[in-house]
């Protein structure tokens, strides 16, 4: 295994149990103690987490990007049962910006039953999929290609979208707290704060195991959207949103 294959299975590790040794890794990918104490303190020290006695934990409990691989086998349940519930604000002939992940990607199945819906993304596997309905005109904003989220962004799409409004906006996020929804890179921040000011309705769709995390870059205020959808399992999460008066389904 190369050194960046090891180094992106130490940070999905970590991302899914907080915490990871240096035993437990040395066994599992086959390498001495010494090579994983060296990639830990390389990780340490682009700030992806925080070494301890035999092992690491995750840095002060901050997302990090993963790849869509990674994201598409995490609460397949919750996503699911949020698209269905988000389907609910949908009605023919309207415009939809759809953010990028895996989140949104599970609202796909339940758009089929509208006719003449406009969905503008810049989620490559989204459009793909849309471009199979005829009953659905997409459009894809061009740039550069994110190989590891299969994502299309740059300046020029960035300009095209401030010029396009729509009626919902439906927003995924890796981290949000009681003040604010983060991203993990400037670029995807921009985007999806252009999508919210550009739509009439803004929804946030998120499990409620993003919840207390953090990012890099925030891109709006979490008591600004008109919605949050997610799953009920938890409390706390539940009574911000009753107490903040926000929307749910």
């Amino acid at each position: 295994m190369f050194t960046d294959e090891r180094h992106a299975y130490i940070l999905n590790k970590i991302q899914n149990n907080d915490r990871v040794s240096v035993s437990n890794l040395s066994k599992e990918l086959r390498v001495s103690e010494v090579t994983i104490r060296k990639d830990l303190n390389f990780l340490e020290g682009q700030n992806l987490l925080k070494r301890t006695y035999g092992g690491a934990v995750a840095p002060l409990n901050h997302v990090i990007e993963l790849g869509i691989e990674e994201k598409s086998e995490k609460n397949i349940e919750q996503k699911d049962f949020i698209s269905n519930k988000a389907s609910q604000l949908i009605d023919d002939g309207l415009n939809i910006f759809l953010d990028a992940g895996t989140t949104i990607q599970a609202i796909l199945p339940y758009l089929n039953k509208y006719k003449d819906l406009n969905i503008i993304t810049y989620d490559l596997e989204i459009a793909y999929r849309l471009s199979k309905s005829k009953d659905i005109n997409t459009y894809l904003l061009g740039g550069y290609i994110d190989t590891k989220t299969k994502t299309s962004m740059s300046i020029e799409g960035y300009d095209n979208l401030e010029k396009i409004h729509a009626d919902l906006s439906f927003i995924g996020t890796d981290a949000f707290d009681q003040d604010f929804v983060y991203s993990t890179t400037e670029n995807k921040a921009k985007i999806k704060n252009r999508m919210i000011l550009n739509s009439q309705k803004s929804i946030l769709l998120c499990d409620s195991s993003k919840f207390h995390k953090k990012g890099l870059y925030s891109f709006n205020k979490t008591d600004n959207f008109d919605y949050i959808i997610t799953d009920s399992s938890n409390d706390e999460l539940n009574n911000y949103i009753k107490l903040n008066n926000i929307k749910t389904l």
